[in-house]
């Protein structure tokens, strides 16, 4: 696979709607093997650890509304790291916590080239006749627009 100009393949949040990230980190421990590295994982040639997700509403979200999910995976990549093998690793991520029931989707630059536009095509928006007012569908599709960049606190 070549590597897509202005694409970084360096670092991907993973939004997870699960309330405790120790318990989602531990569960990947135990399936993705034994690399571990102190609170958070190995993967290929991703570091993957738990944050806190400041724009948590701590209320269950609708799934499009991922940026509220409380659990926040970080997973970051070495410069240079071969992008295909970031794009496996992103994938065995996300494959793996929706085997385990879990819902997930990936924010980051390389998500066209994760199955199901990682995960976001799994969860579309409503149509503007649906149920959700337009503030709450304006604000979702202003913070994707940003790249969902946002402070995260380490847990």
């Amino acid at each position: 696979m070549t590597e897509n100009a202005g694409v970084s393949y360096e670092d991907c949040s993973i939004y997870v709607d699960a309330a405790d990230s120790s318990t989602v980190i531990a569960w990947l421990k135990e399936r993705l093997g034994p690399e571990e590295e102190g609170h958070g994982l190995v993967v290929g040639p991703l570091r993957v650890s738990s944050v806190c997700n400041d724009y948590s509403t701590g209320r269950k979200a609708h799934p499009f509304e991922f940026l509220e999910w409380s659990t926040v995976l970080e997973c970051e990549a070495p410069a240079g790291v071969e992008s295909g093998a970031v794009v496996a690793a992103v994938t065995d991520v996300l494959e793996t916590l929706r085997r385990g029931g879990w819902k997930a989707v990936a924010a980051c630059d390389c998500e066209d080239e994760l199955p199901a536009h990682g995960g976001r095509d799994r969860y579309p928006l409503p149509s503007p006749s649906g149920s959700l007012s337009h503030t709450r569908t304006g604000r979702w599709r202003s913070l994707l627009v940003r790249g969902g960049k946002r402070k995260r606190k380490s847990v």
